[in-house]
């Protein structure tokens, strides 16, 4: 017989054929698992993913958030619960690798030979159905589907994946999990449930809108679940029977765990700051417990007087931090352009550099590059002093300040001492405040103004606790920096400036922009704001500052928000608490012989006077205050407080002393001297710092 020939014009033909199916056989082979690698890297845990279980309280321990699910651990399942929904949702859990192909082919053919309905997703499938994907019935999703499910499979035990979809499988009427589907549906904790009720819970599975314990076809699914219950030996033939027989009879009771008429943003500023400090909402999931700094009679008063959709209202207790009421949009990372509410910020700047309240600037018409800036009045008064500047909001005479100062030292002061992030302009529009940043920032910066000198991040989270009690976190103030006057720029303490900061601020709404805010009987410090489309007010008092901003307005702030700001605080206490500061106490004031803007500070110091809004002839209280070692302080002393500052330092450096004892040290020293002390401390550790400060504030109940 002739040989036949695998070769073709000299070509191995079986050589080639080898080859290609070897080719073949590997690409079959990597191409799922490049595939599956690309698609599942990206994939975040499964524990972020299911329903927050943790409670979220306001500061009187009141409800805010009440969850959807209720986390129970795997040992604290019932066996009956877990046995019952593999018997009848994937009866090979504990065999396959997350995918069942003899699952899938079973389905096929009980669907094909009897009018039972049955899936062939298994337990694994369906969790990642859950956490990651929707409903809709596509190939491409039942493809992601299985590559997550054999993720999951990968990464985490059987007893785990079962574990997480008990806790997080959707269950009808907004419920997720058996935990809190037996809550709702029958009042029950998981172990008072009884055969019945958990094969009604597991027949939800099925369907969970039109087959859950109070739809009429759940009794059928039920039945089938029995059925299984009793296939598996999970019940006998008589509990079979009993529940079958009584099935028809039995009724929910409902209890609606649902009501909950939350801030869903409100919410996630409460998540946004667990993440900072820490906490992921998968670690919060058994019971975990979140007291919140929210006041709730001052929270719905936001709630009722302002609209979310074009209004945002915070209200922070400066001296700790505490947020007492937050509602709207782009708190804590919003981009709306802050108008002159940027103003006391370099004014602030200003006063620390030697300017005086009397002093005057400028207002004639500039032209800045292409720029010319006007008053919103378009009128200029020749000159003015920079208090009435300020009370007035005007913008010719404040771009003459913010020029003397130099764009790049505010910019510096505003990024690196006050911390107020944002997007800046790289222009001298930032003196009218186009930068654009969130109401959480501008409270921030005005804390400095207010406490004399402390810049406070305000924080939302009281404490967080386990479901047994056990604390994992407690508030402190968040004490980020102590203002330090830059180089050049620092003739007066910061506690000095604050003073005449608030002096003015006094006079917007006495006498300035901002009249619309006075209230009887009450005193406010504030600044009104209008930029392009956003106007703004922040006042506050000894204890509170309240910031409002309304969106996609041209009219100014004194016309929009601030009548609106004095409804909403004329129902609270805003304007009763007296500030902390020594107010009235004089300051030094300073010769100016600077006239023109500058790009920097040029101020030339020629004498040294007082401003002392009580007594203006009182010259030593007023030479105390600018130095405090000048007068009724001899150099001995001086030098021995100069001595234990810097012993004090060195023994924070070298971690040899205890809060309590720093605590007592800074409360020795003189007051001006206290900030300067707390600047260095911050420098060397913000957590002492702020500990430090927590501690002096919560004894004096006074700023430093």
């Amino acid at each position: 017989m002739e040989k036949i020939s695998f070769k073709f014009g000299g070509i191995d033909l079986k050589k080639v054929f080898i080859i290609l199916l070897l080719v073949f056989f590997i690409v079959s082979l990597t191409t799922p698992l490049i595939i599956y690698k690309k698609y599942t890297a990206s994939l975040t845990p499964p524990q972020s993913k299911i329903p927050a279980s943790l409670v979220v309280e306001y500061a009187d321990g009141t409800p805010l958030y009440t969850p959807k699910t209720t986390w129970v651990d795997f040992d604290d399942i019932p066996t009956i619960i877990k046995d019952s929904i593999v018997a009848s949702e994937d009866k090979r859990f504990y065999q396959h690798s997350g995918v069942d192909p003899i699952g899938i082919a079973r389905a096929l053919f009980t669907i094909l030979t009897t009018d039972e309905l049955q899936g062939g997703s298994t337990i694994t499938q369906q969790l990642a159905r859950t956490l990651y994907l929707n409903n809709e019935r596509t190939w491409k999703r039942k493809i992601k589907e299985a590559l997550i499910a054999l993720w999951l499979e990968q990464n985490f035990s059987k007893n785990e994946i079962l574990e997480m979809y008990i806790n997080s499988v959707y269950l009808g009427n907004g419920v997720y999990g058996f935990p809190a589907a037996a809550k709702y549906y029958f009042n029950k904790s998981l172990e008072q449930l009884t055969p019945i009720e958990i094969a009604m819970l597991t027949a939800t599975l099925r369907s969970p809108e039109k087959a859950n314990p109070q739809e009429d076809l759940n009794k059928d699914f039920s039945k089938n679940v029995l059925r299984k219950m009793k296939e598996a030996g999970i019940i006998s033939e008589g509990e079979y029977e009993n529940a079958v027989n009584n099935l028809e009879t039995k009724h929910t009771q409902i209890k609606n765990i649902l009501k909950n008429d939350f801030d869903e943003d409100l919410f996630w500023i409460v998540v946004t700051e667990l993440k900072e400090l820490g906490f992921e909402l998968g670690d919060l999931r058994n019971g975990f417990r979140v007291r919140t700094t929210i006041d709730k009679g001052l929270q719905s008063l936001l709630n009722s007087s302002i609209s979310k959709d074009s209004w945002a209202g915070l209200i922070v207790e400066y001296t700790t931090g505490k947020i007492r009421a937050a509602y709207g949009l782009g708190i804590i990372n919003g981009r709306r352009q802050i108008g002159s509410t940027i103003k006391p910020f370099y004014y602030y700047l200003a006063f620390m550099a030697g300017y005086n309240s009397d002093d005057v600037l400028e207002d004639k018409p500039i032209k800045i590059g292409s720029w010319t800036p006007e008053n919103f009045d378009k009128t200029f008064r020749g000159q003015v002093t920079l208090e009435d500047a300020l009370a007035h909001s005007l913008n010719i005479p404040s771009i003459n300040l913010f020029m003397k100062l130099g764009q790049g030292k505010v910019t510096n002061f505003l990024k690196n001492t006050l911390m107020i992030s944002g997007f800046y302009p790289n222009d001298a529009t930032l003196a009218l405040g186009t930068l654009e940043t969130s109401l959480i920032d501008v409270a921030q910066g005005y804390t400095a103004i207010f406490t004399g000198g402390s810049v406070i991040r305000p924080r939302i989270v009281e404490y967080v606790k386990d479901k047994n009690g056990q604390l994992y976190y407690s508030y402190t103030p968040n004490l980020i920096n102590v203002v330090k006057a830059p180089k050049g720029l620092d003739k007066r303490t910061p506690l000095e400036a604050s003073i005449l900061m608030l002096r003015a601020m006094e006079k917007v709404v006495t006498s300035g922009t901002s009249r619309s805010a006075q209230m009887p009987g009450r005193k406010i410090y504030g600044k009104s704001g209008s930029a392009e489309n956003n106007a703004w007010f922040v006042g506050g008092d000894g204890k509170y500052i309240f910031i409002l901003a309304r969106d996609n307005v041209k009219q100014v702030s004194g016309l929009v928000v601030t009548p609106l700001w004095k409804e909403i605080a004329l129902k609270t206490e805003i304007g009763y608490n007296p500030i902390s500061l020594p107010i009235n106490i004089p300051v030094s004031r300073f010769r100016n012989d600077a006239k023109e803007p500058s790009s920097g500070s040029d101020l030339t110091i020629a004498e040294t006077k007082t401003e002392n809004p009580t007594n203006p002839e009182s010259t030593t209280q007023a030479e105390e205050v600018a130095n405090p070692q000048s007068s009724g302080t001899s150099s001995q002393e001086s030098y021995s407080a100069g001595n234990k500052i810097t012993e004090l330092l060195n023994r924070i450096r070298k971690k040899q002393i205890s809060v309590k004892e720093i605590v007592e040290i800074v409360q020795s020293l003189p007051e001006s001297d206290r900030k300067t002390v707390l600047s260095e401390i911050n420098s060397i550790s913000p957590e002492i710092a702020s500990e430090v400060y927590r501690q002096i504030n919560e004894e004096t109940k006074n700023d430093f």
